[in-house]
């Protein structure tokens, strides 16, 4: 392990112990005021500023869905400006909230964590366009997908005329793949060590530079192993899903569902900061990919069913064949072929 990734490793171990409060950070709890003013604090230690007035709170009131009290809520937002401020903005964002009163820190400190470590890189050598920083409140239910959500409110209140030229969501992203309550096959087992560093990226379909980006970043990262795949595969599971709904293009990154997702085990034990570390520079070589597009090329949305494929040969490497012969089923030829291939590898038991 060289010096930079000991120290990269370094920084996001300390912004995810400092987020792992062990009474977590509920939406009105004193572990959320904690943590608000402790992302308060970075934001102004790395020169962010303002996304909007003179404030990096976005705060708004409204009905908590369970009790109709009034509850208020927090969004956390600042912009590093880019060389070219004409241009339309990239956004990095995670939400800062906890399911529970519990460390949570697969859900969601360790994407805080990697995005606190993404504003301290570019506060130093800005890109080209401007990069916001967003921490989002209310992800969790009861929140979710609701009218209170910090992401909704956010694209909804804030984003009506702005066209962004990136946003990138993480969730899930502090354990290692097979880490999980999924039915792994007892001849695919024989590769754990390889698919532990599995990393999906959903959403490549929402511009025509993503697919070419992303797979050229995954090929060069180190220490990953990093799958291409439609959103609608796995549905709104978190913050990009606003983004997505309005039209903007996005890219959302996750690990899955872990064995201690929504516990009160999801403490800093069972987090990988090695990998962590990996995909903190994969999502720092797609930001630098996108800030350098070609501003005439083609963003429209696409599939990216080729990419897709070659990313999952890659990935699983000699897994594949053995995974597609224990469901039953062929390699994909088309985009109708992998739909059918999702749809039975759900039914065998695979919780896409």
């Amino acid at each position: 392990m060289n010096t930079h990734h000991q120290i990269l490793v370094q920084k996001l171990t300390d912004h995810s112990q400092a987020l792992a409060l062990p009474l977590g950070r509920k939406v009105g709890s004193s572990g959320h005021d904690v943590t608000r003013d402790y992302l308060l604090h970075q934001m102004k230690r790395t020169r962010l500023l303002p996304f909007r007035g003179k404030s990096f709170e976005l705060n708004y009131e409204l009905p908590h869905p369970n009790t109709r009290k009034l509850q208020k809520f927090t969004n956390l937002v600042g912009v590093i400006p880019g060389r070219n401020r004409k241009l339309p903005p990239i956004l990095v964002g995670a939400h800062y909230d906890s399911v529970i009163a519990a460390p949570c820190v697969d859900d969601n400190a360790t994407s805080v964590a990697k995005t606190l470590v993404i504003a301290e890189t570019y506060a130093l050598r800005p890109l080209e366009h401007d990069l916001i920083i967003a921490f989002f409140d209310s992800e969790e239910p009861p929140f979710f997908l609701g009218k209170t959500m910090g992401s909704r409110r956010f694209v909804e209140d804030h984003c009506k005329d702005m066209r962004f030229a990136a946003v990138i969501i993480s969730d899930l992203i502090g354990h290692d793949a097979t880490d999980c309550d999924l039915p792994i096959p007892g001849v695919v087992k024989t590769f754990v060590p390889q698919l532990r560093k599995l990393l999906a990226v959903m959403g490549a379909e929402s511009s025509g530079i993503f697919p070419g980006i992303v797979e050229e970043a995954a090929n060069e990262a180190k220490g990953l192993r990093v799958l291409a795949t439609l959103n609608e595969y796995v549905g709104p599971l978190s913050d990009h899903a606003a983004f997505s709904k309005a039209g903007h293009p996005f890219l959302f990154l996750s690990c899955g569902q872990g064995k201690y997702y929504h516990h009160p085990d999801d403490d800093m034990r069972w987090i990988n900061f090695d990998k962590l570390a990996h995909i903190t520079r994969y999502v720092g070589d797609l930001i630098e990919r996108i800030d350098q597009a070609p501003a005439d090329a083609d963003r429209a949305p696409c599939d990216p069913f080729e990419t897709e494929i070659r990313m999952l040969r890659k990935a699983l490497g000699p897994a594949l064949p053995l995974a597609l012969r224990y469901f039953g089923i062929k390699m994909p030829k088309s985009r109708k072929d992998l739909d059918e291939t999702v749809g039975a590898m759900i039914e065998g038991g695979l919780p896409l």
